[in-house]
C-alpha cells in the first residue's frame, strides 16, 4: 500500500510539472461531458503527451539471520564427587528345610524314643477256620503269651459273632491264664444262620480289681494278635 501511494504522488507531481497550474485549470474547463459532437464537424487536434515511465527500485530487506544458541562448554567443570557405596551387613540365620533334598537342616533334634509294645500273644485253638459240631461241646480259646505280664496285666480276649436278630455283637474276658472256656450258653444267642465266631488276644493294663465286660477301662499294652474264624454248629 505504501508502495502505491508513492507510486500515485509521482505520477501528480509529474503531471503539475509538465502542464502547469493554468494548463490544468484550462484543461478541467474545457472540459464538458454533455457537450454533444456535431454531425460532420472535424475533431479537434489535440496535442499527444509523452508517456511518463516511473521506475521504482524496491531495495530487498537484507537476510534474517538466525542466532546459534552458544555452545556449553563443560571441560573445566569439575567432576562430581563419587557416590558412597552402601555397605550391606548379613547376619547369618539358621534355616531348617524339611521338604528340600538338597538342603541341610543346621539344627540337630533328638528324636523321642517311642515304646515297643508288648508283643501280642500267638493263638492255638480253635484253629483259624475250624468247624465245632454240638452244642454241648467245650470250646477253650488257647493261646501263647510273648511274655510273663505283671500285677496290673491282663489278658483280653474278644469274640465278635451274629446274635439271633443278625445284628453284630462282642464278648469279652479278662484272664491271666493263657487258655479260656467260651460260654456255651452264647451258642443259642448266636444267629442260627450265620454259625462263625472271630476272635482275638491282647495285653492290656487296668486298675480294676477283677474286670470282665468289654466296657471295662484299660491301657493297651501290645498290638492285637492275629484274627481267627472257628464255626460252631
Amino acid at each position: 500500500m505504501v508502495v502505491l501511494a508513492v507510486v500515485g504522488l509521482l505520477a501528480l507531481a509529474a503531471f503539475f510539472l509538465t502542464f502547469g497550474a493554468n494548463g490544468i485549470g484550462s484543461a478541467l474547463t474545457g472540459f464538458n461531458p454533455f457537450r454533444g459532437v456535431a454531425l460532420g464537424a472535424s475533431p479537434t487536434p489535440r496535442a499527444t503527451l509523452a508517456p511518463i515511465t516511473v521506475i521504482i527500485t524496491a531495495t530487498p530487506r537484507p537476510p534474517t539471520r538466525t542466532p546459534i544458541p552458544p555452545t556449553t562448554t563443560i571441560a573445566n567443570s569439575p567432576p562430581p564427587p563419587p557416590t558412597a557405596s552402601p555397605t550391606f551387613s548379613s547376619t547369618p540365620t539358621r534355616t531348617v528345610t524339611q521338604n528340600s533334598r538338597a538342603a541341610r537342616a543346621t539344627e540337630t533334634f533328638t528324636p523321642t524314643p517311642t515304646p515297643i509294645p508288648v508283643p501280642p500273644p500267638k493263638l492255638i485253638a480253635p484253629t483259624d477256620g475250624e468247624r465245632i459240631q454240638g452244642a454241648n461241646k467245650h470250646v477253650i480259646l488257647t493261646f501263647q503269651p510273648a511274655k510273663p505280664i505283671g500285677a496290673q496285666e491282663w489278658y483280653r480276649l474278644q469274640v465278635d459273632y451274629l446274635d439271633r436278630t443278625g445284628q453284630p455283637v462282642s464278648w469279652c474276658a479278662f484272664t491271666k491264664e493263657s487258655a479260656l472256656e467260651f460260654p456255651r450258653d452264647l451258642f443259642d444267642d448266636s444267629s442260627p444262620n450265620v454259625r462263625s465266631f472271630l476272635w482275638r488276644v491282647n495285653v492290656v493294663q487296668t486298675h480294676q480289681v477283677n474286670p470282665s465286660t468289654c466296657d471295662a477301662p484299660y491301657d493297651v499294652l501290645s498290638a492285637p494278635s492275629e484274627v481267627w474264624t472257628f464255626y460252631w454248629y
